[in-house]
């Protein structure tokens, strides 16, 4: 039996990648939201309180998991604060977003080593947005950003760390997907993100890489 923690699985991305993992018998999922709600009822799930800007929190709901053994993380719970018309920096929205998209999520994963199994594979939802690459950039959602291109560059330096311990870290550009962040117009469904963290916890990738619809991407 395979265990899998999602953050942010009450909605989006975390909602669909968790209902496609459960259709696997041998799997189970703990999921996160800030509610320690879900929509989800299924006898392999179960959902708890997570705000990842409270290191009580954090603690909280390591705990919880009564030192369970862990085969795949899949860091999706992040924010979004600023329009899409903001260039400005605002310190307050910027520490916001960086106690959340950075320092919540690794505080988490680093917690979680010691009860990573051995084979397992972390996988971090990051954005085109966090790509020095990105061709189409702007000067626009600078907190959001900048908080993307971080969380990549602790992908590339775990996955380096975990290399002796046969953990695998990837980073995924999952798209611009229909979610409360993406808006509506946007031209993927959170089930085509969802299928993309499917394939790779399923296929044998290399560690160390951001992928974007099954393919190495440039970070």
């Amino acid at each position: 039996m395979k265990q899998v923690i999602i953050t942010g699985s009450s909605r989006g991305i975390g909602l669909a990648t968790a209902k496609l993992l459960l259709q696997n018998e041998e799997v189970k999922v703990i999921g996160t939201s800030t509610s320690g709600e879900s929509s989800i009822n299924h006898p392999n799930f179960k959902c708890f309180q997570l705000d990842l800007s409270s290191k009580n929190s954090i603690i909280d709901f390591i705990g919880k998991l009564n030192h369970k053994k862990i085969d795949f993380i899949i860091n999706n719970a992040a924010i979004l604060l600023e329009n899409n018309s903001t260039s400005t920096i605002n310190i307050s929205q910027l520490r916001k977003t960086f106690e959340v998209n950075v320092f919540g999520t690794i505080e988490l994963t680093e917690a979680l080593l010691s009860q990573t199994n051995s084979g397992g594979h972390i996988i971090n939802i990051t954005s085109s947005w966090g790509a020095f690459s990105e061709t189409d950039f702007t000067q626009y959602q600078p907190h959001y950003k900048m908080s993307k291109a971080t969380l990549n560059m602790y992908t590339k330096l775990l996955a380096k760390r975990l290399e002796s311990n046969a953990i695998k870290v990837s980073s995924l550009d999952p798209g611009w997907t229909q979610t409360d962040m993406g808006g509506f117009d946007a031209n993927r469904k959170p089930n085509d993100a969802a299928m993309d963290i499917i394939s790779l916890l399923t296929d044998n990738v290399d560690s160390g890489f951001f992928w974007h619809r099954g393919k190495i991407r440039n970070w």
